[in-house]
């Protein structure tokens, strides 16, 4: 028994005529007849009552045809499926980003995406650039929205955002006054910063203004979430150096002004992925964040 001869029992339950019924099959009397049969001869039951004038479903038939028309169906949802799954319009994608990207480009990003493909589920999870390049090499993500640290040679990526920093700093401050702020006059001020493991890509790209002027990063204090770090500047505790797109946590006491500095680094974020990724979803969730970073 096959899918066909499902078929051909449910289209002759309805027809109730051989003829009629082959000519819908697109094939010959005699072969439906046949496959009729030996589906018969298979299960041990009679389906259909034959005489000259008119073919009569038994009890056993109606039965049997409402359980065919099921599989047939369920066969035809499988099918439907597999072809949407192969484009990428259902299935899951497991995301990864940074804390910052979850001010602006994310919430952008999956907004769009969920609007074009509302069928994907979509698995998003916070962790520092570090992990994300190894969990993107242990093919636990399918994609991550990060800093472009030390470790993507290995990894596709696509820069979705370049922005300059900025400097936070209490309103009271004595250069809170200027419209802009030189890096020699803030840097040796006390300064509010995540722990190392995640502040690694902020001092990496202030490194070479660092050594251009000869000074280092006076820390006051580490912290690990952002809206920390900018509630303790805003308590007069130090300065922080955040991307332009930061400036979103308005916090009262805060103010922030740009980098007077032209040789002041720009903060990036990129889409990275595994270059073995398979998943279909994937190239649909390219497609969506390269239009999103544009806009």
């Amino acid at each position: 028994m096959n899918l066909n001869y499902l078929l051909s029992i449910a289209v002759l339950a309805e027809e109730r005529h051989f003829v009629r019924a082959a000519a819908r099959l697109g094939i010959s009397q005699s072969a439906l007849t046949q496959q009729v049969q030996r589906i018969e001869r298979e299960l041990g039951l009679t389906l259909f009552s034959r005489t000259q004038r008119q073919v009569v479903i038994t009890e056993a038939g109606k039965a049997f045809v409402e359980e065919a028309r099921r599989v047939l169906t369920q066969y035809d949802i499988a099918i439907d499926a597999a072809r949407r799954a192969s484009k990428g319009e259902i299935g899951k994608l497991r995301l990864g980003f940074v804390e910052n990207a979850a001010l602006h480009l994310l919430p952008r990003t999956v907004s769009r995406f969920r609007r074009h493909h509302p069928h994907v589920r979509l698995e998003l999870n916070e962790l520092i650039s570090a992990q994300l390049v190894q969990a993107l090499q242990e093919e636990t993500l399918d994609a991550a929205l990060m800093r472009p640290i030390a470790g993507l040679d290995a990894l596709k990526t696509m820069t979705l955002l370049r922005e300059p920093y900025q400097v936070a700093l209490p309103a009271d401050h004595p250069l809170a006054q200027k419209t802009a702020i030189a890096f020699a006059d803030i840097v040796t001020d006390g300064m509010i910063i995540a722990p190392a493991k995640k502040s690694t890509y902020l001092l990496s790209v202030f490194r070479p203004l660092c050594e251009r002027h000869n000074v280092e990063f006076t820390i006051a204090q580490e912290v690990e979430q952002l809206h920390a770090i900018i509630g303790l500047v805003g308590a007069g505790l130090g300065y922080t150096l955040l991307p332009r797109s930061a400036a979103a946590l308005s916090i009262e006491g805060v103010v922030y002004r740009p980098l007077a500095d032209p040789e002041a680094p720009q903060a990036e974020l990129v889409l990275a992925w595994s270059a073995n990724a398979t998943n279909p979803v994937l190239n649909n969730f390219l497609a969506v964040a390269r239009d999103a970073s544009r806009q």
